[in-house]
């Protein structure tokens, strides 16, 4: 039926569809320039510490990405492939989701999601006895002082 609430639910699974698939689409993005940033520190600190290794945080940060860049990846396909999107009816049995479509949502969404999380709060424990910002602050100070002297 034309102009009837077919349409418009079709139409807004549509909108639904491609905004979950450009939101993904961003994360996604936003995580290619984390690993950027990531790799980018890490040879800033080489360069500047070359007697110290890689800092744990920072190494931390760098095994979240790829639990995040899969978590990325599984957002943009659930809104493009049938087989990864909730609004597949083929996607439901008797009895609700179907246990590939479970599976799937647990290993590349919710695993990816809570193994980042507890990766990202391990970093308390690495950067607890790192120096505040004051201190770095006073620090820089200081050794500008000393070599204006």
């Amino acid at each position: 039926m034309k102009g009837g609430q077919g349409d418009v639910r079709d139409s807004n699974t549509v909108t639904a569809k491609a905004m979950r698939t450009a939101g993904q689409a961003a994360f996604l993005t936003i995580n290619v320039f984390l690993l950027y940033c990531i790799f980018d520190t890490i040879r800033q600190s080489h360069r500047d510490n070359s007697d110290k290794g890689t800092h744990p945080t920072l190494l931390l940060l760098l095994a979240t990405w790829p639990l995040l860049f899969v978590r990325g990846l599984y957002g943009i396909m659930s809104g493009v492939l049938p087989a990864f999107n909730y609004f597949n009816p083929n996607n439901y049995g008797n009895t609700g989701l179907t246990a590939s479509f479970v599976i799937s949502e647990y290993i590349m969404g919710t695993t990816m999601e809570w193994t980042s999380c507890t990766l990202l709060l391990a970093t308390y424990l690495t950067s607890r006895n790192d120096p505040k910002k004051a201190d770095l602050e006073i620090s820089k100070d200081k050794e500008a002082r000393s070599q204006k002297a």
